[in-house]
């Protein structure tokens, strides 16, 4: 990214008022190994808070799943027969209609004091609309639910309930506003309890944030798995730079520019090139300051010009003759100088 080359730009040029003549070429690699080393064991250092932060933040996704919200309701006597009218309130979640993996789970407990002696079977309605009070829409969305409604939840017993018993229903809805309906019924489907004989207790919950929190906790589950891959990667790479009797410098290099392509590849450019500039254009003025060949003979020997009209004899081997030459004077080649 942007910063990296910043970085990099950096180092280049803390690297170049380096003299020349110091920065051996040993020297170099070293300086090349450490920084990259400084650089895996920041991005390894990176890594690892990465699988902790995306752990923490799992755990606090997986915490909102799974808390769910309470609700009581109250069983009481009305005018139609003693029955629990519950405001649920809003449900939210995520609003795609149908049966799926984002409805809402509901857990409805009831605990049956007392039954009323003649009812049949004990239900539970999940209502969706926007007023409890309004008895004509509560009556259509209870005859739509037990038909099957994907608006609405229904829940039965399925027989009579004993004193005592605990009963538990489960809903899976989509999100909206709710009312609950809890009441015995005969046998003909009518209320079983005119009187208001019977008592229950009622204790519903809701998880609303079940699917929406689980995926993200997912998505940060894999993304901490991709820090602790990358970590595990960034570790290795650390290891086997501090270790460099094993692989060569050079190879260490380029297993580091290998997987972080660019980034680790750009600091080894600019300070090796530095540094090699400066001695490149030291020999240069050498090379024109070195002496001439006139004359190189087949067994090799070479006379050099060593200015003011003295010539220098190079042997084969490299050695210089003590004697210095001038022009033969007489003709070709060269003769020792008398002083």
């Amino acid at each position: 990214g942007g910063m990296d080359d910043d970085e990099h730009a950096d180092g280049s040029d803390e690297l170049e008022p380096v003299p020349s003549e110091v920065l051996v070429d040993e020297d170099r690699d070293d300086m090349l190994e450490e920084m990259s080393l400084e650089q895996r064991e920041e991005a390894l250092q990176r890594s690892r808070w990465n699988v902790f932060m995306f752990l923490g933040i799992a755990v606090i996704l997986f915490g909102f799943a799974l808390f769910p919200m309470p609700f009581s309701a109250d069983y009481q006597s009305s005018l139609g027969g003693a029955q629990a009218t519950k405001d649920v309130g809003l449900i939210w979640g995520m609003p795609i209609p149908g049966d799926d993996i984002t409805d809402v789970p509901v857990r409805v407990d009831i605990t049956i004091d007392q039954p009323p002696p003649t009812h049949s079977e004990l239900v539970a309605f999940m209502i969706q609309t926007a007023d409890c009070t309004d008895s004509a829409a509560l009556s259509d969305g209870q005859l739509a639910a037990e038909d099957g409604s994907p608006d609405h939840g229904f829940a039965t017993t399925m027989g009579r309930v004993d004193a005592g018993s605990e009963e538990e229903f489960r809903f899976r809805i989509d999100p909206g506003q709710y009312c609950l309906i809890v009441k015995f019924r005969d046998i003909d489907g009518l209320n079983a309890d005119q009187s208001g004989t019977g008592t229950i207790e009622i204790d519903g919950r809701v998880w609303p944030n079940q699917a929406i929190a689980g995926l993200f906790g997912l998505v940060t589950i894999v993304l901490a798995a991709l820090s602790f891959v990358g970590a595990q990667r960034h570790g290795n790479e650390v290891r086997a730079m501090k270790q460099p009797k094993e692989a060569s410098v050079e190879s260490t290099v380029l297993a580091a520019a290998g997987p972080a392509g660019p980034p680790a590849a750009g600091p080894s450019g600019p300070p090796s090139a530095g540094p090699s500039g400066p001695p490149a254009a030291a020999e240069k003025p050498d090379a024109a300051d070195a002496p001439a060949v006139l004359q190189e003979d087949e067994d090799g020997t070479a006379w050099l010009d060593a200015g003011n009209g003295y010539v220098h004899r190079r042997m084969p081997d490299g050695a210089f003759d003590q004697t210095i030459f001038v022009h033969n004077p007489d003709g070709e080649g060269f003769v020792p100088h008398e002083g």
